[in-house]
């Protein structure tokens, strides 16, 4: 049997990389400074109570393969990368750090062109000089966005499907907008955790 666990995850400021500081901005504008530091505060809250329900996981770290939401590289790179966010504080990746330091493996999970294609656009909206061009890149993104989403939620399930072998456990970290469930083959025992 194969199992995955499904960690829907909230991304942090650091997960942002160089778009970071534009989406302070704009969230900070939008809801200002003090309901804005209060999420930040329930994020944090948030992957606190996602370290413990993973820490407590029966898991044979061996045999437990890490996909994650906008990483498209394993080997050497993936944990290159893991390593680096891990370090500058993502949440997110400092769990994954934990996993791979205890045997797991992180896989390649992503299609890098979709992904690519997704910031640039989102990048667009974020840095338009004016109030006519943010609504022209938005409109822009909105066009595409679903299709991006299909798109990479299909590549997703497809390494999902094609690299979880019998015996082994994986645990995808992934946006609560993605639906990778539907995609995954029938013999995969999905698990949620938490909500």
């Amino acid at each position: 049997m194969r199992k995955l666990f499904l960690v829907k995850v909230i991304h942090t400021l650091v997960d942002m990389g160089s778009l970071k500081d534009s989406i302070i901005k704009e969230e900070v504008a939008k809801v200002g400074v003090e309901k804005w530091e209060e999420h930040q505060r329930r994020i944090e809250i948030f992957w606190e109570e996602k370290e413990k329900e993973i820490d407590n996981l029966d898991l044979d770290h061996e045999k437990t393969k890490i996909y994650q939401d906008g990483l498209p590289c394993g080997g050497d790179i993936g944990i290159e990368v893991v390593n680096d966010l891990a370090k500058k504080g993502s949440r997110n990746y400092m769990i994954v750090k934990n996993l791979m330091d205890k045997g797991a493996t992180v896989m390649a999970t992503e299609n890098i062109q979709l992904l690519r294609e997704e910031y640039q656009k989102i990048k667009e909206v974020l840095m338009a000089p004016t109030p006519e061009k943010k609504f022209e890149a938005l409109e822009s993104y909105e066009k595409i966005k679903s299709r991006l989403m299909i798109g990479r939620d299909e590549h997703i399930a497809n390494t999902i499907n094609s690299t979880l072998k019998e015996g082994e456990t994986g645990i995808l970290f992934i946006g609560a907008a993605h639906d990778i469930v539907s995609g995954l083959d029938k013999d995969i025992e999905v698990k949620i955790i938490g909500c």
